[in-house]
């Protein structure tokens, strides 16, 4: 199995953060967890991340 690329592990850990967060926080937050820290070891931040899931038209009125 490949590595997944940068964008992939952004995508990956932005789509967890968002889908926790409109949950109310309802959701296991292992899977989330574990995302960031894939993203974050390979040099993503968190800012990176809110600013992904701030930039997308289908993730607004959170």
């Amino acid at each position: 199995m490949a590595s997944a690329t940068r964008e992939e592990l952004l995508k990956q850990a932005a789509d967890l953060v968002w889908e926790h967060a409109k949950s109310g926080c309802g959701t296991d937050p292992q899977p989330m967890a574990a995302a960031l820290t894939a993203a974050r070891k390979a040099g993503i931040t968190v800012q990176e991340i809110a600013d992904y899931n701030a930039n997308r038209p289908d993730r607004q009125g959170l």
